[in-house]
Order: C-alpha cells, then sequence, then structure tokens
C-alpha cells in the first residue's frame, strides 16, 4: 500500500521562531487557501488518517472533503520538553541541531525511541486496517515526517518538509 505523508498548512506559528510548541493552532487565512488550492482528486485516498491537531484536522478536511479524518494521537509532533514555547534566537545554533538529531535530549523530551515506538504503532494500525493496493493519506507534522525520511526511508537530504509537503512511503503488509 501506499501512505502519502502531508505536512500541514500554514498557522500563525510559522515563522515565529519558536523551536516547538503543543499550542493547538488552526490553519491562518493563507494556510486554508494552500489547501483549498491543492484538493486532491475523491478517489485518491481509501482512507485518511490525521493527528489530532487542529491545523492537522483542518487540512485533512480540507485537502480531502470526501472522507472524515480518523484521528491518530501517535503522529503528533515531538514533545520537546522544556524547549516546548521557546524561541530559537535563545539557543545556539549547534545546540539545536544535537536536538534536531536526538543527540542531546532536553529535559522532559521525547527520545528518537519514543518517537519511533510510537511510529512502529501507527504502521502496524495502518497494515492491520488496510489491503495492499490501498492509497492512504496521513496529514502530520515536519518532524514526524523527518523522522520517517531519515529512519524508515534513509533520506539522508531534502528531510525538511514545507507546509504542504508531501512524500509518499510504500508499505508492505
Amino acid at each position: 500500500m501506499n501512505l502519502t505523508f502531508l505536512r500541514h498548512g500554514t498557522t500563525d506559528l510559522n515563522g515565529k521562531g519558536l523551536i516547538a510548541t503543543k499550542l493547538d493552532y488552526s490553519l491562518n487565512d493563507n494556510g486554508k487557501k494552500q489547501c483549498i488550492e491543492n484538493i486532491f482528486a475523491k478517489n485518491d485516498f481509501s482512507t485518511v488518517y490525521s493527528s489530532p491537531y487542529k491545523r492537522t484536522l483542518e487540512t485533512a478536511r480540507l485537502v480531502y472533503p470526501y472522507s472524515e479524518p480518523i484521528i491518530v494521537p501517535c503522529i503528533v509532533q515531538r514533545d520537546l520538553g522544556i524547549l516546548n514555547e521557546k524561541y530559537k534566537k535563545d539557543y545556539t545554533r549547534e545546540y539545536l541541531n544535537l536536538v534536531r538529531e536526538y543527540i542531546v535530549n532536553p529535559e522532559g523530551a521525547e527520545t528518537l525511541n519514543d518517537i519511533m515506538i510510537r511510529l512502529d504503532c501507527f504502521f502496524d494500525y495502518v497494515r492491520l486496517n488496510s489491503s495492499d493496493d490501498d492509497n492512504v493519506l496521513v496529514v502530520t507534522h515536519n518532524g514526524i515526517m523527518r523522522i520517517i525520511k531519515k529512519y524508515y526511508m534513509n533520506e539522508t537530504n531534502n528531510i525538511e518538509s514545507e507546509n504542504l509537503g508531501k512524500f509518499t512511503l510504500t508499505l508492505k503488509k
């Protein structure tokens, strides 16, 4: 089966310089416009999964209005513990890169292993609830997409996803 991963549309948080946030922002007008301009065809997907955040649910509903998304908490963005709601400008680029590469784990932050366990559970769930020829849409966050590209697809270049950035992963039963 093919899983198309899609990053949510733009919110008012984008460009604010936050490292990470657990705040649940909706799409802004530009994000809604992005989604409406990128609607998928009616029969493109058999199932749609979404992180429970407002921005991902709104994106899923706008880009694929033919099917209500199934909410899956295990594809939420990484919890960065004490770095949530902190600004990038207050930390060195080197430190932030170490955090992003899971070499340094801030207090209270999820580890790479924590997230890999969540993603393995998600992939198992999809396998159990889909057939080999299904096309599935998954609306999630840049950090989750980055982990999938790097650790499940062995990509090392272009692992960042812009808003509404997407890629496809073939998943075997």
